[in-house]
């Protein structure tokens, strides 16, 4: 009888784990995501020739102009990127890539600006999209090719770069460059509520995104044909 009962004992206690099991089991299915909800997200390269870009989007502010704003709003020009301390960057912004803009692999600069060239960058960034949405097109982002440079970084760079200077605009923190020949369409699901669209789309509205902010006055823009980039400088 003591045996039976014992049996009786130990079938219950399988059932009760075999229970919990299922139920810790289906609380976990429950409240962690599953691996298929949200896609890995993906980019998809838009690519083109400086040919679809009409002339009013050929800008000429040279250098001499953009370096007298530079200077005005600008840093003192860092040696060395050692010299790109705590104080120094909690002064600047730091500009990562995100669903509005891709930062390049930098290899002759760093990811900083002055707070003023960071709204401005910003700004082109946001008008660049809605002006893409209001036309019915998906989510697409441009590429920052270049930001702030050390003197260090001029000298490495005007060695394999015809287009560098040794009085460079970058230096200030105040320059950056945006890519005129690569786009990426953000591929999320969120992304999917409008068209896709054609380099030559998108070319011409970065390209109207910044004159609008050039003829407010709010930067100097350089068409760069060695480096196909715009090369902007803020002007606040």
């Amino acid at each position: 009888m003591k045996l039976e009962k014992t049996n009786i004992n130990k079938s219950r206690l399988l059932v009760v784990c075999v229970a919990f099991g299922i139920a810790l089991t289906m609380i976990l299915s429950f409240a962690l995501p599953a691996n298929n909800v949200t896609p890995p997200r993906k980019t998809i390269k838009v690519t083109g020739s400086a040919a679809n870009l009409r002339d009013i989007y050929r800008f000429k502010d040279v250098n001499d102009t953009q370096i007298v704003a530079a200077q005005n709003f600008g840093i003192e020009p860092l040696k060395s990127r050692d010299q790109l301390d705590s104080l120094l960057i909690s002064e600047l912004w730091l500009v990562e890539s995100s669903n509005i803009l891709k930062v390049d692999s930098l290899t002759h600069s760093v990811p900083y600006l002055t707070p003023g060239a960071g709204v401005l960058l910003y700004n082109i960034a946001t008008n660049f999209q809605g002006k893409l949405r209001n036309q019915g097109f998906a989510q697409y982002r441009f590429i920052v090719t270049s930001l702030l440079r050390t003197e260090d970084d001029v000298r490495r760079l005007m060695k394999v770069n015809r287009n560098a200077v040794k009085k460079s605009c970058h230096m200030y923190a105040t320059t950056f460059d945006i890519a005129y020949n690569c786009f990426e369409k953000v591929d999320t699901l969120a992304d999917f509520e409008g068209n896709d669209a054609s380099y030559k789309v998108l070319v011409n509205t970065l390209g109207e995104t910044l004159k609008e902010l050039r003829d407010a006055n709010e930067c100097y823009i350089k068409f760069e044909r060695g480096q196909p980039c715009f090369h902007i400088t803020t002007r606040k």
